[in-house]
């Protein structure tokens, strides 16, 4: 594998990445220069040629001797027709495990570009009642997306139940992001070791205080998510909408669908009814009839053993994929 990118930086972490990932067998070699590569390539080839974006020139897509040619997407777009690619601002494994799927994708088969045209969807999950498995189903359901489409996941409860999911390391929270993205909407929000990534699933970890929640304004993220839907490249963001924060109108707003889990009893009833009726006579009809309601299986998440693994294995799973119209 060669790495060609004008972050001499980012080739030299990545390739000690790869080189020392236990029964990884890959040779990693980087390159400065285009002629760099040219003049390897005469008398060697490469199974696979990582390049950045803005090195990808005519004549490197037309190089011979390159078994795989694999674009670095920086996030600006592109030709198309350039072929496959990553995102480039992603953690290392993320890179590496996408790299190998397009090379071991059948020759000719049309890949998808992580960059889109702008036109994400966003799925909103909410309810006013609680303790109905909204975290849960719309973690699963962000994971299903995932496996076809470039997903983001964002849980806006106050205390996050799933604790794979909170901040570690030099990850950064939602409340961190929601500061980088005031001060650079676009820097700030791929900054890299941004986000997290658990089952090919980019997702912000959600807030470690719940004042931070608090402090941030809801249409300062309705902002944030509608540029990760457009210029962000994210194909589908789907939404833990939790009581905590500002109001959840203007989120609801920024979803192209939503979906209310509902639980069969009558307390559970009398609040879905009362946040019907304010909907109504608040002049939010038009949100009111986005809402599909459905009712959730019932499951155990197994948090001293499988963890999140278990929920992947569920009933929830199917029904996310029933919801999501994705096959078993």
């Amino acid at each position: 594998m060669g790495i060609l990118d004008r972050e001499p930086g980012y080739m030299r972490r990545l390739a000690e990445y790869i080189s020392s990932k236990e029964g990884c067998r890959i040779r990693v070699f980087t390159f400065n220069s285009e002629q760099d590569v040219a003049s390897y390539l005469e008398k060697n080839s490469l199974d696979i040629l990582l390049v950045g974006q803005s090195m990808a020139g005519e004549k490197i897509l037309n190089w011979d001797r390159i078994g795989q040619l694999v674009l670095l997407d920086e996030g600006e777009g592109g030709e198309d027709g350039q072929g496959p690619s990553v995102y480039k601002f992603q953690a290392a494994d993320g890179v590496l495990r996408e790299v190998m799927t397009c090379y071991t994708k059948e020759k000719g088969e049309p890949l998808r570009r992580p960059h889109h045209s702008g036109k994400g969807t966003v799925t909103g999950v909410y309810s006013p009642v609680k303790r109905c498995g909204k975290t849960i189903f719309s973690f699963v359901l962000a994971c299903v997306y995932a496996e076809q489409q470039r997903s983001l996941f964002i849980s806006l409860d106050e205390f996050c139940m799933l604790e794979e999911l909170r901040q570690k390391g030099e990850e950064k929270d939602l409340a961190d992001i929601m500061f980088l993205y005031r001060q650079n909407p676009e820097g700030g929000f791929r900054q890299a070791g941004m986000f997290g990534r658990i089952h090919g699933l980019d997702y912000i970890p959600p807030v470690t205080f719940p004042w931070d929640l608090r402090q941030i304004r809801a249409e300062e993220l309705a902002e944030l998510i509608r540029w990760a839907a457009g210029s962000g490249g994210y194909e589908r963001i789907v939404l833990d909408i939790g009581e905590g924060g500002d109001s959840p109108l203007e989120l609801l707003d920024v979803c192209g669908e939503i979906y209310m889990p509902e639980l069969d009893d009558p307390v559970a009833a009398e609040k879905t009814d009362s946040f019907e009726k304010y909907m109504k006579t608040s002049g939010n009809q038009q949100l009111l009839d986005k809402i599909k309601k459905i009712r959730l299986p019932c499951i155990r998440l197994e948090t001293e053993t499988a963890g999140m693994e278990s929920l992947l294995w569920s009933p929830m799973e199917s029904f996310a994929r029933e919801i999501a119209r994705l096959p078993l």
